[in-house]
């Protein structure tokens, strides 16, 4: 999979205000040059490209709030804490909320403005360079194939909470859990939104219920705590743990754990009256990040030390911050039902992954970035190509747990997806910056922009500004590895996104180099 090299080069800059009750599509469609319309930069037909518009306000509401509720809250918050400390985690994950709420207000500004199928993608290609956007939505492609064998393989290790699992073949496990993420892609886009509104509602539900009774175990309403936790594990065995290191492997995770969020843009593509929805799911989102993040991350590193036995040694749910707090408040039945959240919402972020992976190729086809081929949709506007090669590479990448452990996948592929996040982050902040320029050199005012993110442009350029610090945390860590020695092996399974996406991009330099030779 390569670039094209016939596509025209992109106008980089907006051609004029959009009003707010403007017609999205037949602006889009129609605006062919700079005294009729907006942006034409990459395909002008390709809000026509055949997706259907039928995901509601309430559907992308809960879809938002559900968004990065997933394993690397249940279950990597516990590495993060093994590694870190409670100290640590709360530093570095209460940053990267700030960082992430940032990236909603980017997003949401840009989004609002134009949106239409491809998202940050075609934000990246339009406000910056057409090779940056092939670079990112090969790489936001990448990231979401590899959140599926992520994904499964979590959903197997949580399997492993209850006994009698290991009597049933691994690969049987695999197979099953892939045609149940399938099944639910198969359907129209409307039929998603469904699956993923009461997948989200129940994932929101654990998390309250999680905060709740941790809340209560902290100020000693567990009879097992023998009164008060509050900050007791902060003293004994100590707030930080591994120094700076184990600060870099929290911010990592932390990465990870956030990423997800970014998808919102892409779904603007299938979306009732996108605008008035965008901006209302946008609003709310700092109260998301703080509850559904911060709060649970603060409370778990005072119900659980970081030198937890289970912690250390578990697996999946196991290991799980979340059910050890249970366990060590005797709430035996209560840990069965968190698991079984848990095994939900891991089935949940899952179907996510198969339906940005096929919808962010896609997008990339219709741009004319790669091949038209994998553009192609039926009439319901399912992009069946994108769809079965997204789903059959990640799909097969998760039978590697056939001859490997499950943390070890897990681990594998976790890491490759957090540095593909950083970039994903880096590049909308990035196209923002693009973007704003755009407005000021067209003569448009940014109060008369439907949404306006707060702050700007100082949030942006201080995101840029930790992202590049985690670029360094994640640098540092693939050299010298905790439990291992440094190797070719250690590193690249970190930072292949990396070059990847350097290659991507002179790719794309090069093809665009010979078309205009030609």
């Amino acid at each position: 999979m390569g670039p094209t090299c016939d596509n025209e080069a992109a106008v980089p800059y907006p051609e004029k205000e959009i009003k707010v009750n403007d017609d999205i599509e037949q602006n889009a469609v129609n605006s062919t040059n700079a005294q009729e319309g907006v942006i034409t930069a990459i395909a002008p037909a390709v809000d026509a490209a055949g997706f259907h518009r039928r995901l509601g306000r309430r559907q992308i509401m809960m879809m938002t709030f559900g968004a990065g509720i997933g394993t690397g809250l249940w279950v990597g918050t516990g590495t993060a804490l093994r590694y870190a400390g409670p100290g640590g985690i709360a530093v570095s994950y209460t940053l990267v909320a700030a960082i992430v709420y940032a990236q909603y207000m980017t997003i949401g500004e840009m989004t609002t403005y134009k949106p239409v199928h491809g998202g940050f993608i075609r934000q990246c290609a339009e406000y910056v360079d057409p090779a940056f956007g092939f670079a990112e939505g090969i790489n936001f492609w990448f990231s979401w194939v590899m959140i599926i064998p992520a994904e499964i393989t979590a959903a197997i290790s949580v399997l492993k909470f209850w006994d009698g699992v290991d009597k049933v073949p691994l690969a049987a496990y695999i197979t099953i859990i892939l045609a149940v993420l399938v099944f639910f892609n198969i359907f129209s886009v409307r039929t998603y939104g469904h699956v993923e509104y009461y997948m989200s509602f129940v994932k929101c539900l654990a998390v309250f219920v999680m905060i709740a009774f941790m809340f209560i175990m902290t100020s000693g309403g567990v009879r097992a705590t023998h009164g008060p936790i509050e900050f007791r594990y902060w003293k004994n065995p100590g707030a930080f743990n591994n120094g700076m290191k184990g600060m870099a492997k929290a911010f990592i995770q932390a990465g990870f754990s956030f990423g997800g969020g970014e998808h919102i843009a892409i779904i603007a593509g299938e979306a009732k009256d996108p605008r008035k929805t965008i901006k209302s799911t946008i609003k709310p989102v700092f109260w998301r990040m703080f509850t559904f993040f911060v709060a649970n991350i603060w409370l778990v590193g005072m119900c659980v030390p970081y030198d937890d036995p289970q912690l250390i040694d578990g697996e999946g749910t196991l290991g799980s911050p979340f059910v050890i707090a249970l366990q060590r408040a005797n709430v035996t039945w209560l840990s069965h039902i968190i698991n079984g959240f848990i095994f939900l919402t891991v089935l949940s972020c899952g179907i996510t992954s198969i339906y940005v992976a096929s919808r962010s190729l896609t997008a990339l086809a219709d741009f004319k970035l790669i091949h038209p081929f994998f553009g192609r949709k039926d009439s319901k506007g399912r992009p069946y190509v994108s769809l079965i090669i997204s789903a059959g590479l990640g799909g097969g990448l998760c039978y590697l747990n056939l001859n490997n452990t499950a943390i070890e996948v897990y681990n594998w592929f976790s890491a490759l997806v957090a540095i593909s996040t950083l970039f994903q982050w880096a590049s909308i902040f990035i196209s923002h910056i693009g973007f704003r320029m755009g407005l000021k050199a067209q003569g448009i005012d940014h109060k008369s922009l439907p949404f306006r993110a707060y702050g700007t442009p100082y949030i942006q350029y201080f995101a840029l500004l930790v992202i590049l610090f985690i670029f360094g945390c994640e640098f540092y860590l693939s050299v010298f590895p905790f439990d291992a020695k440094p190797s070719a092996k250690a590193f690249f399974s970190t930072y292949l996104a990396a070059p990847l996406f350097i290659f991507d991009f002179l790719a794309y330099k090069r093809c665009e180099s010979l078309r205009r030779g030609r």
